[in-house]
C-alpha cells in the first residue's frame, strides 16, 4: 500500500535534486523553487511511502519534446536503495519528433533500440525512424533508461512499486481513457548509488550477466510485458548478445478525478 506523504516533507526532494544537479536544466535551488511553486494539479514531483517505510521520490524536468522522470527510493536512514529513470513523451512525439529520436540515439544504443522496439512492435504501420511529419496518435510513452534495486533489498516488491509510481506519474495529467506504452531493456542495470555501486567500468559478461537478464525477463513477464528479442541484421561471431532483448507493454486505463466526482 502506498500513501502520499505530507507536502512539507520535501527533504527527500531537496536531497534528490542536489544529488542530480549536474544533469538538471537549472541549479538545484532554481529547480526546488520551481517545484515548490507548483500546485498539486501541475506538480512535476511527488513523494510517497509504502508500508515497509520505504520512501519513493519521483520528479521530472523538461527535455526535447519530452520530460525526464527520475525515481529514487530511500530506506529509513535516507539511503538510496533503488532508482529508475525514463523518458516520458506523448505517443505523437514518439512517432514524429526527429529531435527526440536524435537525442535518444545520442544518449545510448539502449535508448535507440528501445525507441525502435516500441515503435516497430506497437506501431508497425508508422514509418521508422521518424520523418518529422506530424503523427496523431493517442497515448503516452515511457522509455526506461535504467532501473536498479540494491541486492539486499530485493524480494520486497520495490521494483513493482517503482513501475506503478512511474506509470501513475506519466499519466498524472490525463483523464478518462488513458493509454500508456512502455519499453524496458532486459540487459542488467548497473548500480549508481548505494552499497552495490562500483568504480570500475562495466563490461558485459555472458556468464555473469545472462542469468540477470533471464531474471529480468521473468519479472517483466509477470508484470504483463511482452518480451522481444531483436534480430541481428548481420552475423557477428564476436557478438555478445547485449542490447537485443527488450520488453514492451500497452496499458489502457481509466483515470477518474476523485475530487470532481465527489463534488458532483
Amino acid at each position: 500500500m502506498i500513501v502520499a506523504m505530507k507536502y512539507a516533507e520535501n527533504v527527500y526532494l531537496e536531497k534528490s535534486v542536489k544529488l542530480l544537479e549536474r544533469w538538471l536544466p537549472a541549479s538545484a535551488r532554481e529547480m526546488l523553487e520551481t517545484y515548490m511553486a507548483q500546485s498539486d494539479e501541475e506538480a512535476d514531483w511527488n513523494i510517497e511511502e509504502d508500508t515497509e517505510g520505504f520512501v519513493y521520490c519521483v520528479f521530472s524536468w523538461p527535455e526535447t519534446d519530452s520530460e525526464r522522470a527520475v525515481l529514487l527510493v530511500y530506506d529509513d536512514e535516507m539511503r538510496i536503495i533503488a532508482d529508475c529513470s525514463a523518458v516520458h513523451c506523448s505517443v505523437s512525439h514518439l512517432l514524429s519528433s526527429v529531435r527526440l529520436f536524435d537525442e535518444l540515439c545520442e544518449e545510448s544504443d539502449w535508448m535507440y533500440l528501445s525507441h525502435y522496439t516500441l515503435c516497430a512492435d506497437l506501431f508497425p504501420e508508422i514509418p521508422w525512424p521518424p520523418e518529422g511529419k506530424k503523427v496523431n496518435r493517442e497515448g503516452e510513452a515511457l522509455l526506461y533508461s535504467n532501473a536498479y534495486v540494491t541486492k539486499a533489498y530485493r524480494r520486497k516488491h520495490i521494483f513493482t512499486v517503482m513501475t506503478e509510481i512511474m506509470r501513475e506519474f506519466a499519466l498524472r495529467f490525463q483523464s478518462g481513457n488513458a493509454l500508456l506504452y512502455t519499453s524496458f531493456s532486459l540487459d542488467p542495470d548497473i548500480a549508481v548509488y548505494g552499497p552495490d555501486a562500483v568504480k570500475e567500468p562495466y563490461h558485459y559478461s555472458f556468464e555473469k550477466d545472462e542469468p540477470d537478464r533471464m531474471r529480468n525477463k521473468m519479472i517483466l513477464e509477470k508484470l504483463g510485458f511482452e518480451v522481444i528479442r531483436l534480430q541481428e541484421t548481420e552475423e557477428d561471431p564476436e557478438a555478445d548478445g547485449t542490447k537485443l532483448w527488450f520488453a514492451v507493454k500497452k496499458e489502457n486505463d481509466v483515470i477518474i478525478d476523485i475530487e470532481k466526482e465527489s463534488v458532483s
